[in-house]
């Protein structure tokens, strides 16, 4: 049996991706099991209810196993004894990360918008059957992960799938589906400052140190009216139990492409050059992997 794990704090490319690799795996004629690290948030849940897909069970130990890892390459990002396990394959479309193997894999690695999309492509190359769920799925996941197409992440591959992908689901009204899939995306209501951060939180090595950078999606930046004060405190609490050199929180408004960071940590000071009236916004900035994390490892080296 091959588990297919996604990330950490999954999002919905993590926990889509791992139900739709574990069928790819399948269709070569392997037993898989998609498995998540987390509990998934308001916008997955209602992906996989319009898909009409269940979650997949919840495993925070492989010691033992073979894996294949969905939407990431970085340790800190894996279950925390992945190293007694042994990692088959990977999907992702991320930098790579420090991951190590002992044997050969297989490894798809591709600079587009989503897992999804290159996951849609081996199912092509391979020519196994894309049910109209793992249609939903595919599609959702690419148009979250590039914000409908908004994010500068997204790749001409990206919008193909999901033209494709559309057709197979029976989708005809793109744009109602993209908007109903947006409001669950930013949907924080009755959300804890601490869930808040813990909702797209991702752990980096750098520099010798360990950092974390998580992201929250949202209509307006007046949606956090209110909680600056306990999202600091939050990122505070995090350095000091996890010593982490540095935290922050990326607050982005995706209809401007505005974010507002929220930052703490020793290496914090580093950045208070660029703050304005005591905020630190980013204009233009929609994507943590391809504009605010490359900006950060600039700045705090």
């Amino acid at each position: 049996m091959i588990l297919v794990v996604g990330h950490k704090n999954p999002d919905s490319d993590s926990i889509c991706g791992a139900l739709v690799a574990a069928e790819l795996l399948k269709s070569r004629g392997l037993e898989a099991k998609p498995v998540r690290q987390g509990e998934i948030n308001r916008e997955t849940q209602h992906i996989l209810a319009t898909a009409g897909v269940d979650q997949p069970e919840f495993r925070d130990s492989v010691a033992g196993e073979k894996v294949w890892l969905v939407d990431y390459t970085d340790l800190a990002q894996a279950p925390d004894d992945i190293n007694e396990a042994e990692i088959l394959g990977i999907v992702d479309h991320h930098r790579l990360g420090d991951v190590m193997t002992v044997n050969p894999l297989e490894a798809w690695i591709w600079p587009v918008g989503c897992t999804c999309t290159i996951l849609f492509n081996l199912f092509k190359m391979e020519q196994a059957e894309i049910t109209k769920p793992l249609a939903v799925l595919m599609m959702s996941a690419i148009l979250s992960d590039t914000v409908g197409f908004a994010s500068p992440t997204c790749t001409q591959k990206d919008k193909d799938a999901v033209q494709e992908l559309a057709a197979i689901a029976g989708i005809e009204d793109l744009d109602a589906f993209i908007k109903a899939l947006l409001i669950a995306k930013t949907n924080i209501e009755g959300l804890t400052a601490a869930e808040l951060v813990e909702k797209d939180l991702k752990a980096y090595p750098f520099n010798g140190r360990d950092v974390v950078v998580g992201q929250v999606e949202l209509a307006t930046l007046d949606q956090v009216d209110g909680m600056i004060e306990a999202l600091e405190a939050d990122l505070v609490r995090r350095c000091t139990e996890d010593k982490l050199a540095f935290a922050a929180v990326m607050l982005t408004d995706i209809t401007t492409a505005q974010t507002r960071l929220i930052y703490k940590g020793e290496w914090a000071e580093k950045l208070v050059k660029h703050e304005q009236d005591g905020q630190l916004m980013m204009e233009n900035t929609l994507s943590r992997k391809k504009q605010g994390w490359p900006w950060l490892q600039n700045e705090l080296v």
